[in-house]
């Protein structure tokens, strides 16, 4: 939407406001419509937020903490013979944050993947923000080795064999296994104790995902991971 068009909902806002408190019956009232205002303006049009009439109780109730300037969740709500004021200026700004606030963007599945790349700047805590790049990036050279597995399935078994140093070896032309390092990295990714110091979880499905909820690996994607790490362990 304009800039223009936004600032005529702000002015019927207003307009708005000024009837209600014209027709208020006394100051008391007055003075909380204009209060509501305020708040309302606030939460829109310096935090850039929708409303909610419990957001607009919490912000009111903390700007405004005079028990005489009381204003309840209920008080908006009631319904009255002759409308309420309460209600009818809460309208006018919410129809004004319909405007202003832009939708969040929907988050689409990419490449198997719930939270993208793209979303990692709406994550507010820097640490947890890294932490979860770092997965990203794990996840993708992950993701690759386990696109060639897939690739290779119906086409024979591999046998690999171990060197004496432990290492496991395929014929020279062959760059599909994995080094020491690579497969301790496996290792360390699936730890559940290096998984809660990067604030991450193991999920109910055998994904990641962040202490706060958000996935970051499909369903399984640690039972595969587990699956090619036993696979190096050397036999007994």
């Amino acid at each position: 939407m304009t800039k223009q068009l936004i600032e005529q909902m702000v002015e019927a806002a207003e307009q708005c406001l000024a009837l209600q408190v014209a027709e208020a019956s006394n100051e008391a009232i007055r003075t909380k419509l204009r209060n509501l205002a305020i708040v309302c303006r606030t939460i829109v049009m310096e935090t850039k937020q929708q409303l909610s009439i419990p957001e607009v109780e919490r912000q009111y109730k903390a700007r405004f903490p005079d028990p005489k300037q009381t204003l309840r969740e209920q008080t908006i709500r009631n319904k009255r013979p002759n409308g309420n004021p309460y209600m009818t200026i809460y309208r006018e700004w919410e129809k004004v944050a319909r405007t202003v606030v832009a939708p969040p963007a929907a988050i689409h599945r990419k490449d198997g993947l719930i939270l993208r790349e793209s979303d990692l700047h709406t994550i507010k805590d820097p640490t947890l923000r890294h932490q979860v790049t770092l997965v990203f990036a794990q996840n993708r050279s992950l993701h690759n080795r386990l696109n060639i597995l897939k690739k290779l399935q119906g086409q024979g078994q591999i046998r690999v064999s171990f060197d004496d140093a432990g290492q496991p070896v395929l014929p020279a032309e062959d760059s599909l296994v994995l080094t020491s390092a690579e497969i301790e990295a496996v290792r360390d990714f699936i730890d559940p104790r290096k998984l809660k110091a990067k604030h991450l979880k193991r999920s109910k499905d055998d994904g990641v995902s962040t202490i706060d909820g958000r996935s970051v690996a499909d369903p399984g994607f640690l039972t595969a991971l587990q699956k090619i790490s036993k696979s190096y362990e050397q036999p007994e």
